[in-house]
Parts: structure tokens; C-alpha cells; sequence
């Protein structure tokens, strides 16, 4: 469902990253009410990551704007899903292939 293997969709980079999973502290603020939810970016793509919220429990959200900061940068994004693995977000413009390889290489995880 949410979970399918993508690589890079930029036309400028034609580079394919395969999602691997991670565990990179980040913070997800919701625009539209000056929310912040701390919690965990699961996997990253250059077009799209999956960000676990830290509590017991997921809002059921979609079409929501929001910022996804990791490590003091925002990167402005969408809610297109939500799944008991946590938000499904679209980043509103792609993320440099260097900058997610970095930082999904940095926290990396076995599962």
C-alpha cells in the first residue's frame, strides 16, 4: 500500500535511491495549527519519507501541509497517507540524492 519501493522522481536527478529503512530523529510541524510532533523518519526517498509520530497512537490525516525538520532544516511537504507505520509524506520539491543518501547512511537500521 504506502509501503512500495521508489526511487528519485526529480528529472535532475536521474540517480534511483531504494528506500532502506532508518531511524532519524526529526520533528513534524503542522502548519495549518502550530502543531509539532516529535518522532522518527522511518525511510526517506528524494520525493517522499515516512515519519513516525512518538506516541501510542496515529491521527488519521491526508492532504495536510506540514514541515518535516531534520537536524534544524524544514523541508515542506504533504501528508498523502496515513497507515499504523506512521505519515506517508510528499516532499514539495525533491531533496538532493547526496543529502538523503547522507543521512539515511548516518542512521541506518536493520529493519
Amino acid at each position: 500500500m504506502l509501503d512500495r519501493p521508489e526511487g528519485a522522481s526529480s528529472p535532475d536527478n536521474q540517480r534511483k535511491l531504494s528506500k532502506r529503512p532508518c531511524c532519524i530523529i526529526a520533528e513534524l510541524m503542522l502548519d495549518d495549527n502550530d502543531l509539532v510532533l516529535d518522532g522518527v523518519v522511518r525511510w526517506m526517498v528524494t520525493d517522499r519519507a515516512l515519519f513516525r509520530e512518538a506516541t501510542r497512537y496515529i491521527l488519521k490525516r491526508k492532504d495536510d501541509h506540514v514541515r518535516l525538520r531534520i537536524l534544524g532544516e524544514d523541508y515542506p511537504a504533504t501528508i498523502i497517507g496515513t497507515t499504523g507505520e506512521g505519515y506517508e509524506l510528499a516532499f514539495e520539491q525533491p531533496i538532493d540524492a547526496d543529502t538523503v543518501e547522507d543521512l539515511v547512511g548516518r542512521y541506518l537500521t536493520d529493519e
